[in-house]
C-alpha cells in the first residue's frame, strides 16, 4: 500500500465513531450492563458522610470535621477526601425519604424497591436480570454475605445469590469448595441414589439446577480465576485497602469484569447508637477511611479499565440516622432522610434534592426508595413495565406502581 493509500485509509477511520450507532442499530451488540451494590448494613448516617451540616449546632452536626466537596452547596465528612474528589462523577441523591425505621423493613424497601408485605417477599434486583446468560459464573454474587432481603424472594431458589463467605481482607481468603473434590463427587453420587428411592420432583429439580451450576463453576478454570484476588498486583490491592470492604470491592470488580451481572458487597457495622464519632473513625480500619479507600479505588479502577460505561455502582443503606445526637453520642434510626450514591452506567453526574438545615427531612425534591430502584432499573436498560410472576402465577410489577425514575440522574 502506498503512503497516500495508507493516509487515505487512516483518515477514513476517523469517521468510524460516527458509524458505530448505525452499526448497533443493524445488529451490533454492546456489552451487557452490570450492577455493584455496596450495602452499608445498619443505616449509614447521611449527616456524617454525604450530607454534612457544618453550620448546624453541635448536637446536630456532631464532632466530626467536614469539608466542602467540589460541588455547589455540598459538604461531606472530612474523612472522605478521596470520595469528595470523585463526587462530580456521581449522582448524589440527598433527599431519599420513607417511613420504614425497622432494619428488616427498610432493607426490604431499598433492596427490592417494594414496601414490605406480610404475604410476599419481593426479589432483589440481582435475582431478576442476567440469569439467562450462558456462563459458568453465577449471575448474582454476594460478598461475603447477603442481607436477608437481598435474595430471590418469590422467584425460584436458583435466582438467589452465590455467597462467597469468608473475609476477602484476610491473606488466606478463598471461596470454600470452589474446586471440586473426590469427597464432593461421592456426596453427589449418594444424593442421586437417595433421589432414586424417594424423589420430590419440584425440590429435586431446583436443587439439581443449583448443583449443576456449582459443578460448572468448579470445572471452569477461567470462572474460578475471577474469584482469585491473588491475581491482582500488590499496588492495586493496597489502593483498595487491605481490609474486608476494600478487597470485597476489588473482588466485585473482578467478577463484573468476568461476566457476573450483579455483585452485592455487604459491609456490616453501620448501626451506631453510641459514640458515632468514635465508631466511624476508630477501628481496624476506621469505617469512614475504609469506605473512602474502597469506593474511590473502585470508581477509578472501573474508569481505567473502561468499565464505567457498563457497570453501575450504587452505595445505599436501609435508612439514615437521627439529626440530633442522642445522650450516648450516637444517632438512632431515621428513615425520613438519607443519601444514596450512584455512579457509572446510565448515570448522569448531578446532585438531586437537599435536606433542611438540620438534615431532618427533604427541603426539596423528595425521592422514595421505589424511585431509586426505578432509576437503577432504567439505567441498566431493563424494561420499565417488566412483570414477574410468583410460583402460583400471580403477576407482580418489577417497578412498584406509582414509582418513577429520577430522570435528572439518568443519561439521555
Amino acid at each position: 500500500m502506498s503512503m497516500l493509500d495508507r493516509r487515505t485509509f487512516l483518515a477514513g477511520l476517523g469517521g468510524l465513531p460516527m458509524l458505530l450507532p448505525a452499526f448497533a442499530r443493524l445488529g451490533g451488540k454492546r456489552a451487557p450492563r452490570a450492577l455493584i451494590v455496596v450495602w452499608l448494613d445498619g443505616g449509614m448516617s447521611h449527616l456524617d458522610t454525604f450530607d454534612a451540616k457544618p453550620e448546624a449546632s453541635i448536637e446536630i452536626r456532631g464532632d466530626l470535621p467536614t469539608m466542602r466537596a467540589p460541588l455547589d452547596d455540598v459538604f461531606v465528612s472530612a474523612h472522605l477526601p478521596r470520595l469528595a474528589e470523585r463526587l462530580p462523577r456521581c449522582a448524589l441523591l440527598r433527599s431519599v425519604t420513607h417511613g420504614e425505621g425497622n432494619h428488616d423493613r427498610g432493607a426490604h424497601l431499598l433492596l427490592t424497591g417494594h414496601r414490605p408485605s406480610p404475604v410476599l417477599v419481593h426479589p432483589a434486583l440481582g435475582a431478576v436480570f442476567g440469569h439467562d446468560a450462558a456462563s459458568a459464573l453465577p449471575a448474582y454474587v454476594a460478598i461475603p454475605s447477603a442481607p436477608e432481603y437481598a435474595g430471590a424472594g418469590f422467584l425460584a431458589a436458583t435466582r438467589a445469590p452465590f455467597v462467597t463467605g469468608g473475609d476477602p481482607g484476610r491473606p488466606d481468603f478463598s471461596v470454600r469448595d470452589l474446586v471440586g473434590t473426590v469427597r464432593g463427587q461421592r456426596v453427589q453420587e449418594l444424593r442421586e441414589r437417595l433421589d432414586a428411592l424417594d424423589r420430590d420432583a419440584g425440590v429435586a429439580v431446583a436443587r439439581d439446577r443449583l448443583v449443576r451450576r456449582a459443578d460448572d463453576l468448579s470445572a471452569d478454570p477461567a470462572a474460578r480465576a475471577s474469584f482469585d484476588l491473588t491475581a491482582e498486583g500488590p499496588e492495586l490491592r493496597e489502593r483498595y485497602g487491605r481490609h474486608r470492604l476494600g478487597q470485597s470491592c476489588l473482588l466485585a470488580r473482578r467478577l463484573v469484569e468476568g461476566g457476573v451481572r450483579t455483585v452485592l458487597v455487604a459491609d456490616t457495622g453501620w448501626d451506631h447508637h453510641q459514640r458515632i464519632d468514635t465508631a466511624l473513625t476508630y477501628g481496624f480500619p476506621p469505617k469512614l477511611r475504609a469506605l473512602d479507600e474502597a469506593l474511590a479505588a473502585l470508581l477509578d479502577d472501573l474508569r481505567q479499565r473502561e468499565l464505567d460505561d457498563r457497570v453501575l455502582v450504587c452505595v445505599a443503606s436501609e435508612f439514615g440516622r437521627t439529626p440530633r445526637l442522642n445522650p450516648a453520642g450516637g444517632r438512632d434510626h431515621w428513615p425520613r432522610a438519607q443519601s444514596v450514591l450512584l455512579c457509572g452506567a446510565g448515570i448522569k453526574p448531578c446532585v438531586v434534592g437537599r435536606t433542611d438545615a438540620r438534615g431532618e427531612e427533604p427541603a426539596e425534591r423528595p425521592i422514595a426508595p421505589e424511585d431509586v430502584f426505578a432509576t437503577i432499573v432504567t439505567a441498566l436498560g431493563l424494561p420499565a413495565d417488566q412483570v414477574l410472576h410468583t410460583s402460583d402465577g400471580r403477576p407482580v410489577r418489577l417497578i412498584a406502581a406509582g414509582a418513577a425514575p429520577v430522570f435528572e440522574a439518568l443519561r439521555a
